[in-house]
């Protein structure tokens, strides 16, 4: 994932209707959606004690989400996929053996794009073309959203709204798309581990008109490698790991800890 192009500012979400935040009217909208609330990214999984989430962006790749994949099933360990929807459509096979093997999918956006520079009915294309996507390879639709960058522009956590996704953030980032080294990866997470943590990790590349071939650029070799360092390491310190959508929302937030180590 290439590094955002500015900090992200904290941004303070009101409790308004999905359909007042799209511009469209609340008053000509049916009363379930103008009760419906905008819900806030989560950042935290609240799964009790010594429990933590392991997610992984940008996928699926041919080449790096089977060994993430084989990684978390020698440990018996599920994860959170957060997919970006042209990758889906080039490599279903995997989508399907992510599903077939327990672990979560969320969605990503289409083409991993800023949400906060495209207008309302584009971030909704995003995300809708994506939840498609995926359901066209007869895995069920995601329940979670991730936005690119962790820019949650206000116009996605609309649609998170309306399309019932949950939008996850998370608490501990370790880097690994900058390829900063396999221990520094490692040592990051094992840092930042803590009842709750919800770890960013990178098994795929965005794609987009910057990637000609999405899904197969990127080196996520470090991110593999470090996995198979830190989860064992994590493991025998006593923690064990779900998936967010298999508990209720954590803390929400979308200001992200810094990195471990800086």
């Amino acid at each position: 994932m290439p590094k955002p192009r500015s900090p992200l500012p904290r941004r303070r979400f009101l409790a308004v209707s999905a359909t007042a935040l799209l511009g469209l009217g609340a008053a000509a909208a049916p009363a379930a959606a103008r009760a419906r609330r905008v819900p806030a990214p989560e950042a935290e999984v609240n799964a009790g004690s010594m429990v933590m989430a392991l997610t992984f962006d940008d996928g699926p790749s041919p080449q790096y989400t089977p060994q993430v994949l084989d990684v978390l099933r020698a440990h018996s360990v599920h994860a959170t996929f957060f997919v970006c929807g042209d990758n889906v459509g080039l490599y279903p096979d995997v989508v399907r053996r992510i599903a077939a093997e327990g672990h979560s999918l969320g969605n990503h956006t289409w083409s991993h794009p800023h949400l906060s520079d495209l207008s309302a009915a584009d971030v909704r294309d995003q995300m809708q073309r994506t939840q498609d996507a995926v359901t066209k390879t007869g895995v069920r639709a995601p329940v979670l959203f991730r936005a690119p960058y962790g820019d949650f522009a206000d116009a996605s956590l609309a649609v998170c709204a309306d399309l019932g996704l949950r939008p996850i953030s998370w608490s501990v980032d370790p880097t690994d798309w900058a390829n900063p080294g396999t221990g520094t990866i490692a040592d990051r997470v094992v840092a930042g581990a803590a009842t709750g943590a919800i770890v960013l990790n990178h098994d795929g590349t965005e794609g987009g008109d910057d990637d000609p071939a999405p899904g197969s650029g990127g080196d996520r070799s470090q991110t593999v490698a470090a996995l198979k360092n830190y989860l064992p390491r994590l493991i025998d310190a006593g923690y064990t790991f779900t998936t967010p959508d298999a508990h209720p929302p954590g803390r929400s937030g979308v200001t992200p800890q810094a990195p471990a180590g800086r």
